[in-house]
Parts: C-alpha cells; sequence; structure tokens
C-alpha cells in the first residue's frame, strides 16, 4: 500500500508556519497594508513602505505554496494534469489571498497601525481566517473527483504500453549480460595475450565493455520511468475500486468500473515485478561489465592497463562533479 505524502515542500512549509507564522502572516496581508496606505495617502508616515510593496509582490507565490502543501498529491488539484494542477493551485492561492487581505483590510483602521508602529494585532484575526479557508481547502480537496471507466482504461493502455517497453529491455539486459559472462569466462580461461592477436581483441573488447555499461544505462532510465508512472497509477487503483462499489447508475456500469480497475491492477502489479526483476539483472550486468574491465587491465598487456587508469580517472571525476553538484 502507498503512503499519501504531500511532499518534502509541504513538510518544510508547516514547519516555517509552525516558528515563523508571524512573518509569513505579514507577507500574505502585505496587499491590504498597501492598499491601506495608499487609501490613506501618507505614504511618507508609513512604518516601511517599501517592504509592504515588496510583500505585496511575493504574497501571490507563497500563496500557492500555501495552498500546494496543504493539498494531497492524489486529490482534485494537485492529481490533475500539470496545465489544470497550476491553474487550480493559482486560483486556489487568491481566494486564499483574497479573503485573507479582506478580514486584514476592514480590520486594519485607517492610520492607526500602519502609520503609527509595526504592532499589527489585526494579523492574528488574518491568520485565523487563512487557517479556516486552508481547512475548507482541504476537506473540499480530499473529496476527490470520481474517475471514470475511460480514465482508468486509458491508465490500463498506458501501463500496457510500458509494460511492453519494460519486457523489451529485460531482453536486451539479458542477451547482454549472457554475452559479458561469455567473454569472462573465455578471458579467465586463457594467459594474457601479448601479440598483434592481443591488440584486435583489446580494441573488441574496449568497444564490448562501452556497449555493455551503455545497455545497462539505457535500461536503467527506462525502469526509472516505469516506476514513475507506477506512482501516478497506484492512486488510481484505489479511487477505481472504490468508484466500482459506489457507483449506483447501473450494474453494467459497476461491471465495467471493476474490469477496468482489475485489468490496471494486474497491469500495475505485474510492471512492477518485471520492474523489479529488470533492476536486479542491471546490478548484475554492472558488476560483470565491473569485472570486464579488470580483466582487460590484467589480459590485454600495456594498452589494457593504460584504457584501465584512464577510465578509472574519468569515473572519478564524474563522481566528483555529481558531489559538488550536490552541495552546491
Amino acid at each position: 500500500m502507498s503512503r499519501n505524502r504531500s511532499g518534502c515542500g509541504g513538510c518544510a512549509l508547516a514547519f516555517l508556519a509552525l516558528f515563523f507564522w508571524l512573518p509569513l502572516a505579514l507577507v500574505l496581508v502585505s496587499p491590504a497594508i498597501a492598499l491601506r496606505t495608499a487609501v490613506d495617502g501618507v505614504p511618507e508616515q508609513v512604518f516601511h513602505p517599501r517592504e509592504w510593496l515588496w510583500g505585496a509582490a511575493f504574497s501571490v507565490p507563497l500563496s500557492v505554496l500555501v495552498v500546494r502543501s496543504v493539498f494531497r498529491r492524489d486529490g482534485r488539484v494537485r492529481g490533475a494534469p500539470p496545465g489544470k494542477r497550476w491553474a487550480g493551485l493559482l486560483a486556489h492561492g487568491l481566494v486564499l489571498l483574497a479573503a485573507t487581505n479582506l478580514v486584514a483590510y476592514q480590520k486594519n483602521a485607517p492610520g492607526e497601525y500602519v502609520v503609527q508602529n509595526s504592532d499589527l494585532p489585526f494579523v492574528g484575526t488574518a491568520s485565523l481566517t487563512a487557517v479556516a479557508v486552508l481547512v475548507v481547502m482541504a476537506l473540499w480537496d480530499r473529496r476527490a473527483r470520481r474517475v471514470t471507466v475511460e480514465e482508468v482504461r486509458e491508465a490500463a493502455a498506458q501501463a500496457d504500453r510500458a509494460l511492453k517497453r519494460v519486457h523489451a529491455e529485460n531482453a536486451k539486459v539479458h542477451r547482454q549480460a549472457e554475452q559479458v559472462q561469455a567473454r569472462l569466462v573465455k578471458l579467465q580461461a586463457r594467459a594474457p595475450v601479448r601479440n598483434r592477436r592481443g591488440e584486435v581483441e583489446f580494441h573488441s573488447l574496449r568497444v564490448f565493455h562501452r556497449e555493455s555499461y551503455q545497455c545497462a544505462d539505457t535500461a536503467h532510465l527506462a525502469y526509472t520511468s516505469a516506476q514513475t508512472s507506477l506512482r501516478t497509477m497506484s492512486p488510481l487503483v484505489r479511487r477505481a475500486r472504490s468508484a466500482a462499489l459506489q457507483l449506483t447508475v447501473s450494474r453494467r456500469a459497476r461491471a465495467e468500473m471493476r474490469a477496468a480497475a482489475t485489468h490496471l491492477a494486474t497491469s500495475c502489479g505485474e510492471l512492477r515485478a518485471q520492474v523489479d526483476h529488470g533492476l536486479g539483472m542491471v546490478r548484475d550486468l554492472n558488476a560483470n561489465t565491473s569485472e570486464l574491465k579488470h580483466e582487460i587491465r590484467d589480459n590485454c598487456g600495456a594498452q589494457g592497463r593504460r584504457w584501465f587508469e584512464e577510465l578509472e580517472e574519468r569515473i572519478e571525476q564524474a563522481r566528483e562533479e555529481r558531489r559538488t553538484s550536490r552541495t552546491r
């Protein structure tokens, strides 16, 4: 059973909201304060007037992020296609912003708090309004849109296409693994070669080594893509099974939904098993490919040793670049 998580961004925002609620609330109500400043007509007396304008500019993206943190990953908004997802987040963020700033504007008496000091008691009321709006949005989002039979069938067809691609990658990895194993057995069964024939074989082994790790990399990308699809389909399986129990239109509609849900669940289960099997074969292929480069070093004389050293330098350089990029 997959867990429903709102993501690391939601956890970070919840942490900030808990310990730094006042700065966040001040940014959200900045448009109301800036508007009150303009209505009062005394901007030269306002406490930090430019900061309120900057806060008003940042209030829209902040409201979108806050709304996103309370929505479920498979809910009505975040579970929608990318275009509708971001349009929905923006619309709900604007609703949150409008409700919060309406209360803040009404509670902020003309020239009373903004002009004289930075003690803003109306922010507490605006914060409670924001919390109430977010609770209503979260409850609405939990009542996810009922999935249709067409959506489930399309997802099942997508799973079948992904399964076909994974089968093809598994067969390719299996063939490559057998060839690498055969080469290893052949190399380990004889003494190192140092003649002209050894130079020719070194070239073919070097090309074969590159083909082997490229095969593993391509297959790993395909498996990662299939895992991403599985994470999207798993919530749909649960929603389809629930819809099959809740449909009251007709017995035929319930049967169609049940059949589509079963097809999707079966395809996802087989796809997950094939991906796990393929990842295991990729690990074995990588291990044999690593052993192959050592055999090239030991069996192909000076050129094999030089190739091995240059390869190890490139690998270490790539690792260092990855470490550097992660620390930035």
